[in-house]
This record gives structure tokens, C-alpha cells and sequence, in this order.
């Protein structure tokens, strides 16, 4: 019998991006010649001024260059055939609403014709985080504020540092040229070429446009001109103007010069990377059988800084605490985290820099592909980590919940409006594209998958590609091998995951019975599990009978005969099915006793998160107490076994299941008041624990809106949501939110998708229609600070609506189960005796539904 339960979501086709956001496409740049001085002086504001010249050819006859510029002012741009004026500038203006920057000729330019395009620049460097912007410390020698110049392009904030075309497609080689104070060292993409004084290339700039602007670069000027770059889009160009040192990497861990900058006093915590990054780069290159084409790899800590890190072609950028590594303060945790982002980033090297998707539609290329390849790095550089485990578990459990939602997206999404970019940089195209890759190299084949990849970066090295190009070059390998059967294609397959939301529903009883059919041996106590390596992004839910004898074999003295990946997959499932009421709570809290028993972090983790979403719908409740008493008979005996809190053997071992094991457990133990951990944490963490009673002028919410308050720009978004989580601090950051909305907005100015996020955060915590109905007439007032954030805050919405639905539906079932539970709860094992004949038996079944194939690997016992 075949499978007929199942639940997908409609195919949604590809927009085409309106006009009037795209350049026309009419002159493209081939080379980008781009010259500033800097003066990094608060008494002068930080101004600076930039020439560029842009080689152009042209495609079609037009009298009209249209580019990109955003916030910076233009001096009167020169047209040049060669190095003779050709054309009449009549006119330019730019248009803020699309960034679009619009110059008129006085005749047309030839097609197939080359020109030199030259705009001046200048203004003043601002605080912020993206843009070319301004960065602070303080020096710990000298006690002095010190300020470095850094940027962060991606994905259209090149145009606020100059005038460019800003579309990922329109890719080009650039010549830089910095000047700066002698004091400061400046870092680009490329190698530095020369360094002269301030009168070598003083002729060569048009002072006269900007004499009253600007005042000239002092004697004490040096200028920093370096090599020619590859062809690159825009958002990957970068550079850092600072007093920072550098650690050099030892030469026998990779062919390409390696070097970690930071700030002088953090220069000591750069031993991790300048060994994991090297590695990395070199494992690449043979995993992608491609050399990295670059002569250098420059890696440096920013101390403001938006995201984790920027993949900069040859210059990648950082927030200090996912490069830096302490190893006498940092937490085992944070060296997991460093190696993670230093191999995402270095992945982008090839996948992302050297092939490029076309437009933002197909970001998933990117970032989808960083992530995966990440995993597979750190597996090689920290082979005890079971880095493959972690993250496919991890990356799972996160797109399973986000893409059950009716507001979530497809993973290759249309974009119509560039400012809706940075909402696709969102779990669907990391962790939903890492899975859905990793599946293609399970069906295909590890050889048949790498193959592919080599064949695709060689192609469309230094272009751009769309996720058509990348299935071609996965099916003819397949072909070749044999892997794919008849005509099926990896589109065919691949495009029922990557353009439609959601995921498929399995329902397991019809395939129960159809087994039986074959096994004609088969035992009544035999139990099936499907998806035991979470292969596919799917849900499985099986009859009672089945669910009691997974039950029962995760109960009995060799629970492990379930494999791990097959724990968590039931836990998620157990508890995602009853949260939406297609289970009854009984078999997944059944399911999840077991746990008091589990030694491995990734099922223990699986099935806390699952109580977490009950545990965030009660904890402002009555019913709380309930649900900490069955908690805490769940995990007490972990805890104890785990040795509490701030175990040394583990916290400096290298036994990273442990280490995850323990700060999981002691965090719960303590909200679960498990006796002895609250006063343990209290004496340890004493200066970090809520107040008692809401404080209406909270100090930390009051210094995220603050100027020089000490709260960096990227930290307002974390002290923002661990006050909202906190069941005392909610209301008086909701109050905050609601009452400080045009504060935090103007903090948040260039990283609007953080607005989201705090929003998303605030309403996960809503559980009455009065709260919802509130935020919605609240939103109605305020909707010009949500403008670039709908789909986050649509996301936010739907999920409050599913907590007050479950609040109203289940929670006094749910609440007595807790209760039944906790009293049935014991310390000692069940014992169940499972079948002399239980051995795991696996197998492949290839299921065609209407839109969606999928490939299943399942077993029985």
C-alpha cells in the first residue's frame, strides 16, 4: 500500500523583481579604481572623501548610467573615452526611495564601447554597523578611546560607501587606494602593493571639486595602494583602517599567507584561530579539489560588528567572540562556536565568492552550502565532536518548527524589493538549505556529490549561477554514474523542497501493515521507525502500537537499539505532533520518560526543547509548579550524575557531549529549582540573576537607547530578548518596547531585520488574545518601524495565535498528564524484555507523492 497521509504546500512561482529596483542593465563596470583618504578624528567628524573610476562597456546605446548611491554626497561626475572627456554630464540625482543614482549625458554612448566613468565623493564616517562605519575600544595600556574604520556590505550597503552598481550579478576586478594617518595600518581584500607619502598621488585627485568640503589629507598622510582583486560582486569588497596587530599563521598548515588581526590587547586569544583556520582552508581546497585562488587570507576581530562574520574575499570580518578564543575564560562552548564560523566563512571562499548567485532570490546557494560545508570542516579540524550529528540535529529541529508556519518561505524565495533582503537571512536558507543538501549527498552519493560541486565552481568560477545551474551539473554526474533512474532529474526532485513552504506528514500505520505483508515472519512486537538518520526534512507519525513499542524499546535496558539520530527524530516528532493536537500528550510524554536515563546530549536536548514549548506557555501561569515538579523528577538524576554546577573535569576536558550536557541540565535544574541548584548558582553568578520585582526604569533596557552607555550596537538585540524571556522582566520590556519603539528602531537603523527577531521574541511569550489584540492595535500605531521586518513579525503573530490556541485547547489535559506523569515517574529503569529477534533491519523506499519524492530510509526491529 502506498502512503496517504500527507501534507504539502502549493508551489509558489518566482516573481520577477520590479524595474524600478533593478539596474537596466544598459552599461555594465568592468574595473573599479576606488581612492579614499580618511581622517579618523572625532574633532573633524571622521570625514573623508573618495574618488572612483568605473570602466564601463556599454550594452545598449544610452544616454543615461544608472548606479547605485546611498547616503553619500557626489561631486560632478566625468565621462572619459580613454583619457579624453567624451560626453557632457547634463544632470544626476538620486532617487533615496530605490538608492538608484541616475546621470544624463548629452548624447549616447555607443554600444559595444568602452568608457571610464569618474565620480568624487565625501562626507563623514558614522557610527553604525553597516556601510563603511565607525568602530570603537578602549586601548588597555594606554586607557585611551581608540577608533578604526570598517565596513560591511553585504547585501546592499556597498552603495553607502560608494557609487557602484550594487546587484550581486554586475561583478568586477577593483584597484583600491587608501590614505590614512601613518599611525593606522589599512587591510583590503588584496595584498598591499606599495605605501608612499601624501605627495605621490596628490596631483591625481580633484581637490578643486571639494576644497570648501573637505581639507586636505595632513603631511603625515600615507597612502595604501594594493594588488588588482579577481572578479568580485560588490557586498564581498572590504577594508579595515585601524591600530591593530596581527598573528601570522605557521606556514606548514597552508599554502595562502594566514593572518588573525585584532586589537592589541586580544592579540593573545587568536592561537585558536590562526591553527583552525588554516586547516580548514587547506581541507577545502582538497574537498573541493579547487585551490583557493587568492595569495592571502586576512581574518580579524571588530569590536562592533552586526552579524557572526562577513566571508569578505580575502578579508573576512568578525564579531570579536566568534573569532577570539580564551583558553583560561572562554567556554568550551565558544570554541565551538569560533570553529563553526571560521569554516562557514572560509566555505564562502569558493561557495559564494568565487560563484555567486545572480540575485538575492537564490541566497540560499550561499548560505545553505556554507553551512553544510562548515560541518563537514570542523568534522575534519575536531573530529571527537561529531560535528555532523550536532549540526543535523540542530539545523532539523529548527526549520521543522519555522517552516511549519503558513508566514514561513520557500528556500529559493522571490525577492521584489531589495529591502526585504535581510529577512531571507533567516534559518530557512541556512539551516533548512544545509539540509536539504546534506539529503542530496545521502541520495546521490558522497563521490557523485563532490564530483558535481567541482564541476559546477570550475564552470561558473568569477560568474554567477542560479539554482538551475547547479541541478544541471548534479544530474549529469548522476547520469553518468547511474545514481538517478529513467529521466528523473535532480530538479525534478530537488525543486518540490527548495520552492514550495513546508514539509511533508507521513503516517505510518498503512506502511506498517504493507511490511507485514513481506515479513511474513514478522513478530506483534516488532516496532518500525522511519527517518532514524534524519535524512529528509519530514514528520512521521505512527498507529499506538507502534508509538507503545518505541515506547517500551526506549525504556527498556538497551534503549540505544533505537540510534541516535532516531531518538531525537522521535522525540521532535512526539512532541511537534501533540503540540498540534495530532497526538495525544500521553505517548509523548510516555516517549520522553525515558529520558531521565539518556547519556547523550542530542535526545536530552531533543526532548527539553520539546518541554520547553510547553514550559513557555505556562511559566506566568498557576499551573507552572506542576510543570517544574515533572521536570525535575525527569532530570534530577542527570543532574546529580552530571556533577551539578561548574565541574571542573568537564569544564576543562574536551568530552564536548558532556560539556552541553551539563549547561543544558544545570540551566533547567535551576528553573526547575532542583534543590541545591539555584543557591550554587547564586553564590557563582550572583551579579547576573533577575531582580525580584519589576523595576519600571530597568537600567540595561534603559542603556540599550542610550549614546556611550557602554551597550555596543550588536548587543542591544541579546539584552533585549533575555529580558523579555525572563517571566518578571516581560512586562517591563513589553512597556518598553511598546513606549520606546522609535528609540530602539533609530538603534537598530541598518539591521532593521533585528527588529524583527526582538519582535518574534516578545510575542512567543503571548498566551491571551488580550496580549495579541493589544500588539495588533499597537502595531496599527507604530507600523513605520515594521516596514522592512513583515515577515518576521507575520511569523510572530501566527506563532502567538498557535500558543493561545494551545493555551485554550490543551492546557488543562496537558497539565493533569504532567501531574500523572510525575507521579509515575521513578529513578529505577523499566524493564522490558524486547524480542530475541529484534535485530534492526534497514531499508530504502522511494515514495512519489504529488509534490514532493522522497526518499526514505527507515528500519525495524
Amino acid at each position: 500500500m502506498r502512503w496517504l497521509h500527507t501534507v504539502a504546500v502549493a508551489c509558489l512561482l518566482h516573481a520577477a523583481v520590479p524595474a524600478e529596483y533593478l539596474l537596466p542593465g544598459d552599461v555594465v563596470p568592468s574595473h573599479y579604481h576606488l581612492k579614499y583618504a580618511f581622517d579618523i578624528d572625532p574633532a573633524t567628524n571622521f570625514s573623508y572623501f573618495g574618488v572612483v573610476d568605473i570602466s564601463l562597456n556599454v550594452k545598449k546605446a544610452t544616454s543615461k548610467i544608472v548606479l547605485h548611491a546611498n547616503d553619500i554626497l557626489i561631486a560632478d561626475p566625468i565621462i572619459r573615452s580613454g583619457d579624453t572627456p567624451s560626453h557632457k554630464v547634463t544632470g544626476y540625482k538620486v532617487n533615496d526611495t530605490y538608492s538608484l543614482m541616475t546621470i544624463t549625458l548629452d548624447q549616447e554612448l555607443q554600444q559595444d564601447e568602452n568608457y571610464t566613468l569618474t565620480i568624487p565623493f565625501y562626507g563623514n564616517i558614522k557610527h553604525g554597523l553597516d556601510g563603511a562605519y565607525i568602530s570603537t575600544y578602549v586601548d588597555q595600556m594606554t586607557k585611551k578611546k581608540e577608533y578604526l574604520i570598517t565596513t560591511q556590505f553585504e547585501a546592499i550597503s556597498a552603495r553607502k560607501a560608494f557609487p557602484c552598481f550594487d546587484e550581486p550579478m554586475y561583478k568586477a576586478t577593483y584597484s583600491i587606494v587608501i590614505g590614512h594617518h601613518k599611525d593606522y595600518t589599512a587591510i583590503s581584500n588584496m595584498p598591499l602593493e606599495n605605501s608612499v607619502s601624501e605627495n605621490a598621488l596628490e596631483d591625481h585627485w580633484p581637490w578643486s571639486q571639494i576644497e570648501k568640503k573637505f581639507k586636505k589629507p595632513k603631511s603625515d598622510f600615507v597612502w595604501d595602494s594594493y594588488e588588482k582583486s579577481v572578479a568580485m560582486s560588490t557586498y564581498l569588497l572590504a577594508f579595515v583602517v585601524s591600530k591593530f596587530s596581527f598573528v601570522q599563521s605557521p606556514s606548514d598548515l597552508s599554502n595562502t599567507k594566514f593572518r588573525i588581526w585584532a586589537r592589541p590587547d586580544a592579540l593573545d586569544q587568536t592561537a585558536y584561530a590562526s591553527t583552525t583556520g588554516p586547516k580548514a582552508l587547506t581541507y577545502f581546497e582538497q574537498w573541493f579539489n579547487l585551490s583557493y585562488p587568492l595569495p592571502k587570507q586576512d581574518m580579524i576581530a571588530i569590536p562592533d560588528f552586526a552579524s557572526g562574520a562577513m566571508e569578505n574575499w580575502g578579508l573576512i570580518t568578525y564579531r570579536e567572540k566568534d573569532l577570539l578564543y580564551d583558553e583560561k575564560q572562554s567556554s568550551f562552548l565558544n570554541k565551538e562556536r569560533v570553529a563553526t564560523v571560521i569554516a562557514h566563512e572560509l566555505a564562502h571562499q569558493w561557495f559564494g565568492n568565487l560563484v555567486t548567485m545572480k540575485w538575492w532570490s537564490d541566497l540560499w546557494l550561499n548560505e545553505g552550502f556554507a553551512t553544510f560545508a562548515a560541518t563537514v570542516a570542523v568534522n575534519h579540524v575536531e573530529p571527537t565532536w561529531n560535528a555532523d550529528k550536532s549540526s543535523a540535529v540542530n539545523d532539523m529541529l529548527l526549520i521543522l518548527n519555522l517552516d511549519s508556519l503558513e508566514s514561513s518561505h520557500p528556500v529559493s524565495v522571490p525577492i521584489d524589493d531589495p529591502k526585504r533582503i535581510s529577512e531571507i537571512f533567516d534559518d530557512i536558507s541556512y539551516q533548512k538549505g544545509s539540509t536539504l543538501i546534506r539529503m542530496m549527498t545521502m541520495f546521490l552519493g558522497d563521490e557523485v556529490f563532490r564530483k558535481a560541486i567541482n564541476n559546477y565552481l570550475r564552470k561558473y568560477s568569477y560568474d554567477n549561477a542560479e539554482q538551475d545551474d547547479l541541478w544541471r551539473e548534479l544530474t549529469a554526474v548522476s547520469k553518468k554514474y547511474g545514481v538517478l533512474p529513467g529521466n528523473v532529474t535532480v530538479k525534478d526532485i530537488m525543486d518540490t523542497w527548495t520552492t514550495q513552504t513546508g514539509y511533508p506528514i507521513l503516517t505510518g500505520h498503512q506502511a506498517l501493515t504493507s511490511l507485514h505483508r513481506f515479513e511474513h515472519g514478522a513478530e506483534r512486537d516488532q516496532w518500525l521507525l522511519f527517518n532514524h538518520d534524519m535524512i529528509a526534512p519530514y514528520r512521521v507519525n505512527y498507529d499506538p502500537r507502534n508509538w507503545q513499542l518505541l515506547s517500551n524499546a526506549l525504556k527498556s535496558n538497551d534503549y540505544t537499539r533505537v540510534p541516535l539520530l532516531g531518538r531525537v527524530q522521535l522525540l521532535s516528532d512526539a512532541f511537534a505532533l501533540a503540540w498540534t493536537n495530532h497526538l495525544d500528550y500521553s505517548t509523548a510524554l510516555n516517549l520522553a520518560s525515558y529520558l531521565q536515563h539518556e547519556t547523550e546530549y542530542l535526545p536530552l536536548y531533543t526532548g527539553l526543547r520539546g518541554l520547553m514549548q510547553i514550559e513557555n506557555v505556562l511559566k506566568r501561569s498557576p499551573d507552572y509548579g506542576a510543570f517544574q515538579k515533572f521536570v525535575r523528577k525527569l532530570i534530577g538524576e542527570i543532574y546529580e550524575r552530571s556533577g551539578g554546577l561548574a565541574t571542573k573535569k568537564i569544564i576543562n576536558g574536551h568530552d564536548l557531549n558532556s560539556v552541553k550536557m551539563q549547561a543544558t541540565i544545570s540551566s533547567w535544574a535551576c528553573r526547575m529549582k532542583v534543590p541545591g541548584c539555584e543557591e550554587n548558582a547564586i553564590q557563582l553568578y550572583k551579579q547576573w540573576m533577575d531582580t525580584e520585582k519589576p523595576d519600571e526604569n530597568n537600567p540595561y533596557l534603559e542603556w540599550t537607547v542610550t549614546e556611550g552607555s557602554g551597550v555596543r550596537k550588536q548587543d542591544v538585540l541579546p539584552v533585549i530578548v533575555n529580558i523579555i524571556r525572563s517571566p518578571v522582566g516581560y512586562y517591563v520590556a513589553k512597556d518598553f518596547i511598546y513606549t520606546r519603539v522609535d528609540e530602539i528602531y533609530n538603534t537598530f537603523k541598518g539591521q532593521y531585520r533585528r527588529m524583527g527577531e526582538m519582535i518574534k521574541t516578545l510575542l512567543q511569550q503571548f498566551t491571551t488574545q488580550r496580549e495579541l489584540d493589544e500588539f495588533l492595535e499597537w502595531r496599527e500605531k507604530n507600523a513605520q518601524y515594521l516596514v522592512d521586518s513583515k515577515l518576521a513579525v507575520n511569523q510572530a503573530i501566527e506563532n502567538a495565535q498557535v500558543n493561545i490556541n494551545w493555551i485554550t485547547k490543551n492546557r488543562k489535559t496537558v497539565v493533569d498528564k504532567l501531574r500523572e506523569f510525575s507521579t509515575a515517574l521513578k529513578r529505577n529503569r523499566t524493564h522490558i524484555n524486547l524480542s530475541a529477534h529484534s535485530a534492526a533491519i534497514s531499508c530504502n523506499v522511494q515514495i512519489s507523492t504529488a509534490l514532493i519524492p522522497l526518499y526514505l530510509h527507515f528500519m525495524k526491529n
